[in-house]
């Protein structure tokens, strides 16, 4: 008879135990008759605030202090904590909703412990968008692209394509993962029972919004762009993404004021540009140098 792959539940938070506790007690029901499935909670947050609120609801889920270095680098760390088979990474804002664990469960002993695929679950906001003024990840029909908040993976697949780059502090740390899987030859397996709800929440500021930019510069320079490409190319790229949010969007109150919020955005970016080419000229991951990366650079340096 073959061994029940076995199963750890990773949520990483910060700073936002009410949230925590209300997808902690979505998912427990799910998992009460499975003593082999373990849920490990990693708190980057720099006070005690989620540890209090989390024992006080819920004694029994175990709680461990994060390594302050952004959502991939903590997302690594609930990793190091556990050695079971999959991993299955929910993010402490969403909701599963019932038979979330169980549709994993029925998909992973399909697959065993193969190191061919990642599982991708379905993700709703809630209520549905209305205006730009308002944002959540959303993916109802699978995609070739991460959406890191709700997936599932052997764990030595996640070891072996080297986990999340903690360079990629702020945003784009599923995408530039996704990007590693597919060079690798991984593929993704779309589950649609392994549901969860994220609700909406208002857009951030403008200098928020512009930090996360930063990013683009990093993976620039992974995928061989020189500073004065990224100096040429990334402000269009930014300006059409930027652009591209207002397709099909109808003239009202809160788009207006998210316009005002986009253009703050845009001036941020193109005022800490010079900063981002300086500050991360020759940091460049191993994998995107080594030949089998280069083999797989996006054109234009995904610009």
């Amino acid at each position: 008879m073959n061994r029940q792959p076995s199963i750890s539940i990773i949520i990483p938070t910060c700073r936002r135990p009410h949230l925590l506790v209300r997808c902690v007690t979505a998912l427990l029901p799910q998992i009460s008759q499975r003593q082999d499935v373990n849920v490990l909670i990693c708190d980057d947050g720099s006070d005690d605030e989620t540890r209090s609120v989390l024992e006080r609801e819920h004694p029994e889920v175990p709680w461990y202090r994060g390594p302050h270095n952004g959502i991939g680098a903590n997302r690594n760390f609930g990793v190091t904590l556990t050695s079971a088979d999959w991993l299955i990474f929910v993010d402490d804002d969403c909701v599963p909703r019932p038979g979330f664990f169980a549709a994993y469960e029925n998909a992973i002993a399909e697959r065993g412990d193969s190191l061919e695929v990642l599982l991708d679950g379905a993700t709703f906001s809630v209520p549905a968008q209305h205006s730009l003024y308002w944002e959540a990840p959303h993916n109802t029909d699978g995609g070739d692209v991460l959406i890191s908040c709700n997936f599932a993976i052997p764990r030595r697949l996640f070891l072996e394509a080297g986990g999340f780059d903690p360079r990629f502090r702020v945003s784009f740390e599923d995408t530039e993962f996704s990007a590693r899987l597919r060079a690798l030859g991984v593929g993704m397996m779309f589950v649609p029972g392994a549901a969860v709800d994220h609700p909406v929440r208002k857009t951030p500021g403008g200098a928020v919004r512009g930090r996360r930019w930063e990013s683009r510069v990093i993976s620039s320079y992974d995928f061989g762009a020189r500073p004065w490409q990224i100096l040429c190319r990334l402000p269009r790229h930014v300006a059409l993404v930027i652009l591209s949010r207002f397709r099909n969007e109808k003239l009202s109150l809160e788009n207006a004021i998210a316009a005002g919020v986009f253009l703050h955005e845009f001036l941020y970016f193109l005022l800490h540009l010079p900063f981002w080419i300086l500050k991360h000229r020759g940091s460049h991951s191993t994998f995107w140098t080594n030949p089998a990366g280069r083999k797989h650079f996006p054109p234009r340096f995904g610009l």
